[in-house]
């Protein structure tokens, strides 16, 4: 199939996108800046520019495609002000639509990138796909769209499906910023670090997102993650203690709020607990890591170079 990919050069879209066409899939890749997508084109990728604000610069591509992959976000930098929120929940909110009715009318297939904090209220428990949404802030969007997809694939037939990852990491993203903090001393816990992240490395995600354009359900959410999940402080300090720094000190919440922004912070202190056994049974995906302790071996050469250069 020939798939465009959104967000094609961002962390979980580069590795949807080598993913596919390590599959034999032809990725048409759609970016805001093609000199990122350098490496996507040298191993096969076709490029397309555009914007998420410019719906002209990507409906029309639907129509030179089979299937759509979703995965471009506004990249927010700084404090999460309720301005960037809005901001970034609305550009979703536009392409989104856009691209789901072009697919509905279309016959194509659409797969929307969503994650797990929309189930970030449910403390310790472990929670399967058919639990209620209850978001946190920064993922109100992402279930907004669920919500709406899934309307759209019972009353128009759009063949959606719905991939949430936990907490994706890997040699880039947030987990190389936080490594690089760490090694500079500029790295604290908020709070006590005593809630839970389900884990999934970026590879193994790319790898889910193929198998669900091959056999995924339309209609279906699929949640991503390993079988071990991590309290955040025990996340942070397995990675201190691998580039060879002290356990981090804690930060009140309310400072990290003014600084940050409630949103984030309440995002990073949410806790989730997901399954990922629908995955495995009806995608057939088998994660290469089935754990961060697995994976971290292979990451800490990168981050300590790049802590060291940056």
């Amino acid at each position: 199939m020939r798939v465009l990919v959104t967000g094609a050069t961002g962390f979980v879209g580069r590795a949807i996108s080598f993913a596919l066409l390590r599959h034999g899939h032809g990725v048409l890749a759609f970016v805001r800046d093609p000199e990122k997508a350098r490496d996507l084109l040298s191993a096969g990728a076709a490029i397309a520019r555009g914007d998420m604000w410019q719906p002209d610069t990507y409906v029309p591509l639907v129509a030179e495609v089979d299937a759509v992959i979703h995965a471009a976000q506004i990249v927010t930098k700084g404090r999460f002000s309720r301005v960037k929120i809005v901001e970034m929940h609305v550009s979703d909110a536009q392409m989104t639509a856009a691209v789901a009715g072009a697919c509905a009318d279309q016959g194509k297939a659409f797969i929307y990138t969503s994650g797990a904090l929309t189930h970030a209220k449910y403390g310790g428990e472990w929670i399967e796909e058919t639990a209620t949404a209850r978001p946190c802030l920064l993922a109100h969007g992402h279930a907004e769209r669920e919500a709406e997809l899934l309307e759209m694939h019972r009353d128009r037939g759009l063949k959606a499906m719905i991939v949430s990852p936990g907490f994706v990491y890997g040699p880039g993203g947030f987990l190389l910023t936080t490594a690089k903090m760490l090694q500079r001393g500029r790295y604290r816990m908020i709070g006590r670090g005593d809630n839970f992240w389900s884990l999934v490395h970026v590879d193994d995600v790319g790898e889910a997102f193929a198998l669900a354009l091959e056999r995924g359900r339309p209609g279906e959410c699929y949640f991503l993650a390993d079988e071990h999940p991590m309290l955040r402080r025990d996340f942070i300090n397995a990675v201190a203690a691998g580039l060879g720094v002290p356990p981090v000190g804690n930060a009140p919440a309310w400072l990290m709020k003014l600084l940050a922004g409630p949103a984030l912070v309440e995002a990073l202190t949410s806790s989730f607990r997901v399954r990922a056994d629908k995955a495995h049974r009806e995608l057939g995906w088998t994660p290469r890591y089935e754990s961060f302790a697995a994976a971290l071996p292979d990451l800490l050469p990168q981050f300590r170079s790049e802590g060291s250069s940056g």
